[in-house]
């Protein structure tokens, strides 16, 4: 397992052209092979990278093969979370630590083949206008449920998140930095990549990759857990849902004024034979009116709430030019490849 590195010992304070992050979790017998796959297909590209492992607090050993890892190859560093945080939390842990100028994210079971990564560096390289690239496979060697799962959820992130039904979201990117940058400053309970890169850039395109059975375990995205992973993705990223309140909110009043102007021009044109039925109703519908119009206007509050409360990236600056050293821009980004 032991490896000698023939390129220049990465120093913490430094930058390296590549980080592989990649979160951890009950994947202790899958661990060694992973790790040198991606060494030798990171070897291969001839460029300074590092490895972050982030162990998730998981139940079995992946912890001491972690640190053992990085006890023999200064390329690797190993992240230990205080408790079970989920993928996404475990993933930004990582980004905390990325000093490359992209960011690569992987899965820990093997069915994200390293092997796949110099197409998709070399997508992402060759094209300018993208930020991110995302591994979609060909053929998903998952069970029915993640399968149908994943489709559930590929649906309604298109809806809800006005996300090209086309584009599939995984956990097998290649971003620029300035993208793993930018979602660290957005602070979200629950963190969904996919969503989250989505509200930085829209210059995001999938490369068709091969996707690998799982060697060994079984996946932990259970019925219950794609369910949950939907409804969070549903309340936590898209504003969609606030928006319609606010519609059916506007909707009611104007029936409400409506019927209401109906039901005045019965009583006195054409008259009501039921004494107090026309002031009952009246107070019903004005009632009925001012719920509408209250659910509106908290909707369009919680709107701005969530908005300042999640940090949601505003904008983001790509690319600058201009006259001047960039050392007196500090908005302007290092130089991405």
């Amino acid at each position: 397992m032991s490896r000698v590195s023939s390129m220049p010992a990465l120093q913490r304070n430094g930058t390296c052209v590549y980080s592989v992050v990649v979160p951890v979790y009950r994947s202790e017998p899958m661990l060694p092979e992973l790790y040198e796959r991606i060494v030798t297909v990171m070897e291969s590209l001839g460029e300074t990278f590092e490895m972050i492992f982030v162990e998730d607090c998981g139940p079995d050993r992946s912890w001491n093969v972690l640190r053992d890892l990085a006890g023999k190859d200064n390329r690797v560093l190993a992240l230990q979370l205080m408790r079970n945080s989920g993928q996404g939390s475990a993933t930004l842990a990582g980004f905390t630590r990325a000093r490359g100028r992209l960011v690569i994210t992987l899965d820990d079971d093997l069915q994200h083949p390293p092997e796949e990564l110099p197409a998709m560096i070399r997508e992402l390289r060759e094209n300018d206008d993208l930020d991110v690239v995302i591994g979609a496979p060909a053929v998903k060697n998952h069970n029915a449920v993640r399968r149908i799962g994943s489709s559930f959820i590929n649906r309604v992130n298109s809806v809800f998140l006005e996300k090209d039904p086309a584009l599939f979201l995984t956990g097998f990117r290649v971003m620029r930095g300035s993208v793993a940058r930018s979602l660290l400053e957005m602070r979200v309970p629950y963190p969904a990549l996919g969503p989250m890169i989505l509200s930085v850039t829209r210059r995001v395109r999938n490369v068709t990759v091969r996707n690998d059975p799982r060697k060994k375990g079984k996946s932990g995205y259970t019925a219950s857990r794609i369910f949950k992973q939907t409804l969070s993705n549903l309340i936590g990223y898209s504003m969609l849902p606030l928006r319609l309140l606010a519609l059916v909110g506007a909707a009611g009043i104007m029936i409400s004024v409506l019927l209401a102007g109906y039901f005045l021009c019965r009583y006195f044109f054409i008259g009501i034979a039921v004494p107090g039925w026309m002031t009952l109703l009246l107070i019903l519908l004005g009632i009925s009116g001012f719920n509408f119009f209250a659910f509106a206007i908290l909707g369009e509050y919680i709107l701005r709430i969530t908005q300042i409360s999640t940090g949601t990236t505003q904008f983001v600056v790509r690319d600058s030019t201009g006259a001047g050293d960039p050392a007196d821009h500090p908005g302007k980004q290092i130089p991405e490849p």
